[in-house]
């Protein structure tokens, strides 16, 4: 588990990051890496050590991850430089560039990294975006060196938080004979996810009514979605979902219906995206054909991806989606639980350990999707709103991308009570924080364009 020092490339991968934050003399030029302190530089020892969470001590609430002296604060100023006391990078790149998943054995039922294996959980850290924290320590000794060195230095102050919303259109249809019949076979325990009695017996009545009296179905609700959005002012962005014989979508992208949806959405401004197969989370060519057949229908190329169930093994998803003209992709959040499952509130890359480079793709994270907290974290619909504003807070204090995954199909009131006006306050509550609402692909474009006004500092 990483047991050696960070390797040049990986400095200058972090580097990368850092450069999308300020203007003006390069840090990494001053960064002293030899392990000898030398005046007029920014001294940071590197370690070799392992994670051990025994050994990890905290800054201010901030663990870090690879201490290497015993000093609770994180640098000293002297007369002509700064010199740190813990390797803040390593602790840096471990996190953001997904180093653990690459090294960790640990899957869950769908071949997913799970959020109980990973070093957010062990350190009760998962709702906190510790690598802004990190990169913000590191800027803030790098403005006191120019301050002493006369040299020029401006943050890139971003003008306002983004709110990314998104939906993955899985399913299309509740009343469906299949659902029918697999809810009929879960009663007796032949099939798996039942509720049990009265519950199970309700959801089986429910089906059988709405098929036989032809009620509205619940899950066909595109219109009402985006008359809410027109009304909020919000341009959200909608995966598609190809059908396979994988648990994947039971609609193709070429049915007259789905059609007219993708064209519609497009003429209302909405982005729309390729919601991977589970097949193409491991196989390219499958990955550019569900692209090409999208890009037929919409008319436009695709530039964004979520992959179905947030299957992602890292690097090879990484390097599938690299090798397409997807610019981004946004799967990258724990199931699980809600937060930063790389500790960055920005957008990022990952890292190809092999090859030693960054990965040719974007990272818009995931924070928040309902799955998580209805379906895992047991949350009650009314609570919702309470649930997120931890993450939701962090993400305002760096001015970053508050991404929310709301399905289409977990708008039903039948199955959720309250979900609709519980949806509609969640909503607007993100807006009156000050987010600015972005369709994935802005909110890229503008992190990647500035998005921000300068504060200078030079003496």
């Amino acid at each position: 588990m990483m047991d050696r020092k960070i390797s040049d490339k990986e400095f200058h991968y972090l580097m990368d990051h850092l450069d999308m934050l300020y203007t003006g003399a390069s840090l990494r030029e001053y960064v002293n890496l030899n392990n000898q302190r030398k005046q007029e530089s920014l001294f940071i020892p590197l370690s070799e050590e392992m994670p051990d969470i025994e050994k990890m001590i905290r800054i201010d609430g901030i663990p870090v991850l690879f201490p290497c002296s015993e000093k609770s604060f994180w640098y000293s100023e002297e007369k002509k430089g700064i010199t740190f006391h813990h390797d803040i990078l390593k602790s840096s790149f471990y996190l953001i560039s997904a180093y653990q998943e690459y090294k960790s054995q640990d899957l869950d039922e769908h071949g997913r990294f799970p959020w109980i294996s990973s070093i957010q959980h062990s350190l009760g850290i998962t709702q906190k975006p510790v690598v802004n924290y990190y990169f913000e320590v590191i800027l803030e000794a790098f403005e006191k060196f120019c301050a002493l060195h006369k040299l020029d230095f401006q943050r890139k102050i971003r003008e306002a938080p983004v709110f990314f919303l998104s939906h993955d259109v899985d399913r299309i249809k509740k009343y469906t004979l299949r659902n029918l019949v697999f809810s009929i076979m879960q009663f007796p325990g032949l099939k798996p996810g039942s509720l049990g009695g009265a519950r199970q017996l309700k959801i089986i009545v429910n089906y059988a009514t709405g098929i036989l009296l032809g009620k509205k179905d619940p899950y066909w609700n595109f219109y009402e979605m985006t008359d809410l959005e027109k009304e909020l002012k919000i341009s959200s962005t909608w995966y598609f979902l190809e059908k396979t014989k994988l648990d994947n979508s039971r609609y193709h992208f070429k049915d007259a219906k789905i059609r007219h949806l993708i064209t519609y959405l497009a003429e209302k401004g909405h982005e729309v995206g390729i919601h991977g197969t589970l097949e193409s989370s491991s196989d390219l060519n499958t990955l550019k054909k569900e692209i090409l057949e999208l890009n037929m229908v919409s008319g436009l190329p695709v530039a964004g991806i979520r992959q179905h169930y947030l299957k992602y093994c890292h690097p090879h998803t990484s390097r599938i989606q690299s090798a397409t003209d997807l610019i981004y992709d946004s799967s990258l959040g724990f199931a699980e639980q809600i937060g930063f499952r790389n500790s960055y509130a920005y957008p990022f890359r990952l890292f190809d350990f092999e090859n030693q480079r960054p990965i040719d793709i974007w990272q818009l994270p995931l924070n928040v999707m309902e799955v998580s907290l209805i379906g895992y974290m047991n949350i009650e619909i009314a609570s919702i709103p309470e649930t997120i504003r931890p993450v939701l807070h962090e993400v305002l204090k760096f001015k970053g991308v508050f991404s929310l995954l709301w399905h289409n199909c977990r708008l039903d009131e039948e199955s959720m009570p309250g979900v609709h006006e519980t949806y509609n306050l969640l909503l607007r509550e993100i807006l009156n924080s000050g987010c600015i609402p972005l369709t994935g692909r802005m909110a890229l474009d503008r992190f990647i364009s500035g998005g921000a006004s300068g504060s200078s500092s030079s003496a």
